[in-house]
């Protein structure tokens, strides 16, 4: 039988978990795209520890033929990502883009039609350990619009611990995720702290505050943010592990770019088109872009 031909493209910290959601699949082969040589995946799962050889092809000098491209990039990876696309897109590719942010379908519009696009949202916690081995904090949730081409998608996957939700409105969805996570990290990622600094009370009706900010944008923006949300929110990082960072305060600490244009950066530009101040966004995207590492 055929196998089905897989391109994962970006093998950081979400692509090395969905590498664990696919390797066992022995009905597709696997290519591996990522601008830095990897030998192997490591991740730790709880009492669970995935070890997957990798092949990182970096010089593509002929296009690859692939049923599906998963993107696992960054917002400000993509403009150098371009030659890649041009190679591994097909006019019969399949595509999934699991990044943060607003609009993921957009940059991929140039290469490819917009009905073979799957936008993905994940919810998994994810950081690097020791030993070059990724520490995931929870069960991988990923989450896309009602469509046949998500039921296409979540069938390469063989890992069980992976859970999909399918919704009839994947904007709000998504809006909801770069709210929580765009106040997350900018708190975590100015203080230079993980997720024990939401023990302070002062701490909380910041991170408050910049949702509300946020949700004002995302209500203009055409979204149905429930009345409770804001609470849901306050309840829900009482429970993160005092351990917990977050990817913005990974990529400081590592003095990589900061996501800041898929995050903060994102409700800021939403409000300045309804006309919707946002100073507190503002003030975060100000000091984070001339932030150093720690």
């Amino acid at each position: 039988m055929k196998k089905t031909k897989i391109g994962i493209l970006g093998i950081g910290a979400i692509g090395s978990v969905i590498m664990t959601g696919l390797f066992k699949n022995e009905n597709l082969e696997l290519h591996h795209f990522n601008r830095s040589k990897k030998e192997m995946v490591k991740v730790q799962f709880f009492d669970t520890f995935y070890s997957i050889p990798l092949n990182i092809q970096q010089d593509i000098f002929i296009p690859i033929k692939l049923d599906w491209l998963i993107i696992c990039l960054k917002e400000h990876q993509f403009e150098n990502a371009k030659n890649l696309f041009q190679k591994l897109i097909s006019r019969k590719t399949k595509i999934a883009i699991i990044r943060n942010g607003l609009q993921l379908k957009e940059p991929l519009l140039p290469f490819s039609k917009e009905e073979l696009i799957l936008e993905c949202m994940i919810n998994c916690p994810t950081q690097p350990g020791k030993n070059q081995v990724y520490q995931q904090m929870g069960y991988p949730i990923i989450t896309t619009a009602k469509i046949d081409l998500a039921n296409d998608f979540q069938q390469l996957f063989k890992n069980k611990d992976f859970k999909f939700q399918q919704v009839a409105d994947f904007k709000t969805e998504n809006w909801k995720k770069l709210l929580e996570s765009a106040s997350l990290g900018a708190i975590t990622c100015l203080t230079g702290e993980t997720c024990w600094i939401f023990e302070d009370e002062k701490i909380r009706t910041l991170f408050q505050k910049l949702m509300e900010e946020g949700i004002q944008v995302a209500k203009a923006d055409g979204t149905t943010i429930p009345s409770d949300f804001v609470n849901i929110m306050l309840e829900k990082i009482k429970t993160y592990p005092k351990e917990k960072g977050t990817s913005m305060l990974t990529d400081r600490k590592l003095g990589r770019p900061i996501e800041l244009g898929a995050k903060n950066g994102a409700i800021v530009t939403v409000g300045k088109k309804y006309n919707i101040e946002t100073p507190l966004n503002d003030m975060v995207v100000t000091i984070l872009s001339k932030t150093k590492n720690i």
